[in-house]
C-alpha cells in the first residue's frame, strides 16, 4: 500500500510540475533499501508512432527501477511522460494517461486509447553507432 501512495505522489508531483511555466526538472525521492537502477535504451518506431506523438527519429527511453517502483520515461508529443509499470501476463507493461508502453519479446508496442479508437505502433531497440 505504501508503494501505491509513493506512486500517487510521483504522479501528483509530475502533474504539478507540468503546469509551472518553464519547469523542466523533477526530483523524486524514493525510500527503500533496494538500490536504484537506471537504464537508457534507444528506440525507433514505425510511422504510426510518429502520428501518435512519438519522435520521428530514434529516441531514448529511460527505465528507473527501485524502492518497489518500475518507471519508464517516454517522450510523447514533445513532453516527457512518466509511465508506471502495471501487471502484465508477459513482458513489462507501463501506462501513463491514455498510453501504454508494452515491452515484450525484444520489441515494444505503444498503444493509445484515444477517442478516435485504439491505435498502436511497433518500436524496436536501436543499437548506438
Amino acid at each position: 500500500m505504501q508503494a501505491k501512495w509513493k506512486l500517487l505522489f510521483i504522479w501528483i508531483a509530475a502533474l504539478g510540475c507540468s503546469t509551472l511555466a518553464g519547469a523542466t526538472d523533477l526530483t523524486i525521492h524514493l525510500n527503500g533499501s533496494e538500490p536504484l537502477k537506471r537504464q537508457t535504451v534507444q528506440y525507433q518506431c514505425d510511422t504510426q508512432g510518429t502520428a501518435m506523438g512519438l519522435p520521428a527519429t530514434a529516441f531514448p527511453v529511460e527505465y528507473i527501477n527501485g524502492a518497489g517502483n518500475s518507471l519508464a520515461i517516454v517522450e510523447v508529443h514533445g513532453n516527457s511522460m512518466i509511465f508506471a509499470n502495471i501487471s502484465s501476463g508477459s513482458g513489462a507493461r507501463y501506462t501513463a494517461g491514455q498510453y501504454i508502453w508494452w515491452e515484450a519479446g525484444g520489441a515494444v508496442t505503444f498503444y493509445s486509447d484515444s477517442l478516435a479508437g485504439k491505435t498502436h505502433s511497433v518500436c524496436h531497440r536501436v543499437t548506438p553507432k
